[in-house]
């Protein structure tokens, strides 16, 4: 009798364990995340744009997505993320410069004045790695020199102001950092503006050279 309700237990837990479990206590099925870490042909992700969104996918939770600029075949980012239009403000000093020189070694308008630029222009160029960026500039707009390099044709008073008409182009040099939205380089930009002289002799070309560190942050 006992080895027939041993059987008997033994049949019934055989039958228990191959019945589905309900369908409330199924696991949760395990999904692959892609990860950046330890890819060597993962591509940085870009300077973010600040537009983000939440989706729901199959009744799973929200996730976050963001929109980026699509990297090329080499990981790099785009070409829309090496091109720019831009409008800018330059001051700058030019001192010891004469560009009126008088008689005896002397210089008939100002050899010290203020130039400032308001200009508008364009930025294009080729990423070297997949942070460093080198691009060229042109740009063009007036620049506001005072006092005048030149005198009235009086010869001897200097105006107060003079306006002129330039043109530009420029290299830089830009590394986009790990933070977001920021970036640090380098630029060099050459000017030439050209200055009518108030007593009539023409127009002359007052060329300018300029250094500078960019900091730039994108909203």
């Amino acid at each position: 009798m006992t080895r027939i309700l041993a059987a008997a237990l033994l049949l019934a837990a055989a039958a228990r364990a191959g019945e589905p479990e309900p369908a409330g206590d199924a696991p949760l099925a395990r999904t692959a995340v892609p990860s950046e870490r330890g890819r060597r042909d993962a591509a940085p992700r870009d300077v973010r744009r600040g537009e983000r969104g939440r989706i729901r996918d199959g009744g799973r939770q929200p996730r976050l997505v963001e929109r980026a600029a699509v990297p090329g075949p080499d990981g790099r980012p785009g070409p829309g993320a090496a091109s720019s239009l831009f409008a800018s403000v330059g001051a700058g000093a030019s001192s010891n410069s004469c560009f009126q020189p008088a008689t005896a070694g002397s210089c008939a308008g100002a050899d010290s004045f203020g130039a400032t630029f308001l200009e508008v222009g364009a930025s294009t160029g080729t990423w070297l790695t997949r942070r460093l960026l080198l691009s060229g500039k042109l740009m063009g707009g007036m620049t506001l020199l005072s006092p005048g390099p030149f005198t009235r044709k009086d010869g001897t008073t200097v105006p107060d102001q003079a306006i002129a008409p330039h043109a530009g182009a420029g290299l830089g040099l830009e590394y986009k950092t790990r933070l977001d939205h920021f970036g640090i380089g380098l630029a060099a930009i050459l000017r030439c503006s050209l200055a009518s002289r108030p007593d009539g002799g023409g127009k002359d070309g007052i060329a300018s050279l300029a250094l500078l560190p960019r900091i730039r942050y994108v909203f």
